[in-house]
This record gives C-alpha cells, structure tokens and sequence, in this order.
C-alpha cells in the first residue's frame, strides 16, 4: 500500500524518522492481504462454509506482523515506536471521534512527538470492504474532522491516505474484484 500523508492545519512539523519507515513497511502489504483474502475464499467455497467478503481482517492481520517485525508495539491497529503513534484505522466512522481524541491525548499527556491518523481512501475501501465502505472511516472523512479542530488543538497530527500500490496477480485480482466490487 501507498501511504501520503498531510499535515493537520495547525502542524507544520516534517514526518519523524518513524513515520517515514511506515512506508516500507507497508510496501506489499495489499498484495499478501489480498492473495491470503482470494486463498480463505477459496478454500472457504470448497468446503461449503461461508466466504470473507472484507479484506480488512486480512490487512490488519498483514499489518500487525509487519509492524511488529520492525519494531513497533502493534495492537488493535494502533503502532508505536519510540514518540511516534500510527492508527490505522478500517473501523466505523463513529470511532473516529476517539481515534482524534487518542491522538490529542498521547501527545498532550504521553509525550507523543507525532501522532499519524491513517485511514483508506473511499475509492480504495470500496475494495476493501464493499458493503460497509459508506460507514467506515475514510481518509477523506478523517481529513473533514481533523480542519473541524482547527484552532481547538496543537496536536502533532498528521493525516494519512492509503491506496492500493502492489500489482495483483490475474488471479488474485479477479478474486478481489469479480463479483464483489460495485462500481
């Protein structure tokens, strides 16, 4: 996954060394999520069970090992590394008051020297999670509620936007968007 990230309308301090590694970290993980999504599919229709529809469980899944791997405490989709805090987030769009609120509070009380709010584009959710992409927390909505505190915080937020960057196999891409993706 591609990771770009902007600056909160009150911050004006550059990514710290930690946040920047998040993007190698993230490199191929939509690829291995969405392989292991099309395999569970698979293997889940020819024993007549029920098929995963979301990808989310197989990229928070993705997500914690490879964060964790490099160092970072990772849990529930929440990575920290000496003062920096990444949440990444595939949650209900009604979370997201608390996901602001973690983040103003690491910093004030924690000492966080920079908190990053990462969420799915709306485009790329639709991908992710078909049925629910309406009700999550979207980039696009995290950016409106983080310009609402304008003026309210000092926070050091940055605001990240995921979107698919690895190529999918043919296989795996039909997997992902036949008969799953409206367009």
């Amino acid at each position: 996954m591609k990771l770009e990230l902007q600056r909160a309308p009150w911050y004006h301090g550059d990514p710290t060394e930690e946040t920047k590694s998040a993007n190698d970290i993230l490199n191929g993980v939509w690829s291995e999520a969405a392989s292991t999504f099309v395999t569970m599919r698979e293997v889940r229709a020819k024993i007549g069970g029920s098929e995963p529809m979301g990808i989310q469980p197989f990229i928070n899944e993705v997500l914690e090992r490879r964060f964790k791997d490099a160092g970072w405490d990772a849990s529930d989709s929440r990575f920290r590394l000496n003062n920096t805090w990444l949440r990444i987030t595939f949650r209900h769009q009604m979370s997201l008051g608390s996901d602001l609120l973690d983040a103003i509070r690491l910093s004030a009380i924690e000492e966080i020297e920079q908190c990053v709010l990462i969420g799915a584009s709306l485009d790329f959710l639709r991908v992710i999670s078909p049925k629910d992409a309406g009700v999550l927390c979207s980039f696009e909505k995290i950016v409106n509620q983080t310009a609402r505190l304008n003026g309210a915080t000092t926070s050091p937020l940055l605001v990240g936007k995921l979107s698919p960057l690895s190529l999918l196999s043919e296989k795996v891409h039909a997997g992902v968007f036949n008969n799953r993706v409206k367009s």
